[in-house]
């Protein structure tokens, strides 16, 4: 018993507390709105319960491994993850009701593959800049990044999760920048971004997803797509300062959820926000993601090498990416896309890949100073 003691000691000396505490705050801020979203369905809690203490075990383990240790395998970690998002294809478990192969269906649950994909996506793609960083005027090592990020993109584009391809793409932009590419590739990349845009919206681009765009410009003629959104910006605006009431918003308890406020505990849990703990409530919650983002920065700044600095910025691109998409689909500034809201949005996939991307954080803030590993140049 002294020994465990002294171990959890030893690990509270040297984590980062606040991270984790914003961490544990913002899960469990997200548990209570996911509960008072669902009505407290069993299935959804026993679900939320059960990722949140896998996650946090999980969380735990990887910030006690080295992150140059799991680095060092970033090859084979980044062939898994290739395998991860084509298992649909390979053994097709298809969820009841979906259009795409970007879940699957395990039978006791579903499982998105793209979440998980996205930490080994950073923790590889990092790991590949950290081997070119020195060399970085050659087109062909840029190339050869921008090849490590369209794999993954295409995979999943391919799946139509328009929304986590969209992720991936500003990952891989933040990536870049943050390692000091050139601009000249940048504008370059934006170039071609203008003048294949017309192209990939005729050709490439459902009739769905280019009418949820329409809708964002002119709700009335594209009501049918605008509904969702327009229900749930009702129900913020609804809120005003302090809300209903946590377990009181009119439309988060009405029994006609698909009516009403469609997705709640998913795309929408900012509005149930909104509407049951009003502006008070929605501030907290981008206070609680301020604090947990910034905090994210500053552990890339106190990281030992570019290797740890890079991974960090890739967790907090996508942890800032997924906030700002989600918030904006409520309140009615981003399309319809499928991104849930890290934390706080029901589901086990986007909770445990949460919970593990903050590990990787936490294991470059424990190992700043300590490596398995010589500090000379790792090849």
């Amino acid at each position: 018993m002294k020994t465990v003691l002294n171990a959890i000691w030893r690990y509270i000396k040297q984590t980062d507390l606040l991270l984790i505490f914003i961490t544990l705050s913002a899960s469990a801020y997200g548990f209570v709105l996911v509960y008072s979203a669902t009505h407290g369905n069993k299935h959804n809690m026993a679900t939320q319960v059960t990722a949140i203490a896998l996650g946090i075990i999980g969380m735990i383990i990887i910030s006690k491994i080295d992150y140059h240790d799991f680095a060092q395998l970033w090859k084979l970690l980044a062939i898994a993850g290739i395998i991860l998002l084509l298992v649909p294809y390979i053994h097709p478990l298809k969820v009841p009701g979906s259009k795409d192969l970007s879940w699957l269906n395990l039978g006791f649950m579903t499982v998105q593959p793209a979440e998980f994909v996205k930490i080994i996506f950073i923790v590889t793609f990092a790991k590949h800049y950290d081997l070119v960083k020195d060399n970085l005027r050659s087109v062909k090592n840029v190339l050869l990044l921008t090849l490590h990020a369209a794999v993954p993109i295409g995979i999943i584009s391919f799946e139509q999760d328009m929304g986590m391809a969209l992720v991936f793409i500003l990952v891989f932009v933040a990536m870049m920048f943050a390692g000091n590419v050139q601009l000249r590739y940048f504008a370059v990349a934006g170039v071609a971004v203008l003048i294949s845009a017309p192209i990939l919206w005729s050709l490439k681009m459902f009739s769905t997803q280019r009418n949820r765009i329409m809708a964002l410009f002119d709700p009335n003629h594209y009501s049918f797509y605008a509904a969702q959104q327009l229900s749930g910006r009702s129900a913020i605006g609804s809120g005003e300062l302090w809300g209903y009431g946590l377990f009181h918003g009119p439309k988060t308890q009405s029994p006609l959820t698909s009516g009403l406020l469609p997705e709640r505990q998913n795309d929408m849990i900012f509005a149930v926000t909104g509407e049951e703990l009003g502006f008070i409530g929605c501030m907290l919650v981008l206070i609680i993601f301020v604090v947990l983002l910034v905090r994210m920065i500053m552990n890339a700044r106190k990281a030992r090498d570019t290797l740890g600095s890079i991974m960090c910025v890739g967790i907090f691109a996508s942890f800032a990416v997924q906030m700002m998409i989600n918030i904006g689909m409520v309140l009615m500034v981003m399309p319809v896309i499928g991104i849930s809201l890290p934390f706080f949005s029901s589901g086990g996939s986007s909770t445990l890949s949460s919970y593990f991307a903050v590990g990787v954080v936490l294991s470059v803030y424990m190992h700043r100073k300590n490596s398995m590993f010589s500090s000379q140049d790792r090849d």
